[in-house]
């Protein structure tokens, strides 16, 4: 069996650092002493969120998290939780276009977090298909 390559393992680690930094952010978002501190538009954006955009953003942060563990792992429920965190983020950017409207904030925060989920599961379901995953 071909061993995975440096890229592989790079991506599957940058990864890895994306996704914490979305956990952080989300636990830090659903604190009330950090979201008192905020300036009024973020405080509303956020605790004016509905559930089902909240639940969208843990599962692209967490799936994401885990997806990147199971990819440096070398498990092919990697492309399972990679592809939940992708829709996790596609729900997340739709929200944010929705009470946002298309700006170039929405599309640096949560675009960027799509395209990443894109990569991350494009590297997931290329290991399987290379065998890399078992």
């Amino acid at each position: 069996m071909e061993k995975p390559s440096f890229s592989y393992w790079s991506i599957a680690a940058l990864g890895l650092v994306w996704s914490l930094m979305g956990c952080v952010s989300y636990i830090t978002q659903n604190n009330a002493d950090f979201v008192t501190q905020l300036a009024e538009p973020q405080r509303s954006f956020i605790t004016q969120r509905p559930f089902w955009a909240s639940a969208a953003f843990a599962v692209a942060v967490y799936g994401g998290a885990v997806g990147c563990i199971l990819l440096l792992l070398r498990r092919v429920a990697a492309v399972q939780a990679l592809g939940l965190s992708l829709m996790g983020a596609l729900l997340t950017l739709f929200y944010m276009v929705l009470t946002l409207g298309l700006s170039v904030g929405v599309l640096q925060s949560a675009g960027v977090s799509v395209l990443v989920g894109c990569v991350l599961l494009w590297i997931s379901m290329a290991a399987r298909v290379r065998g890399w995953l078992r």
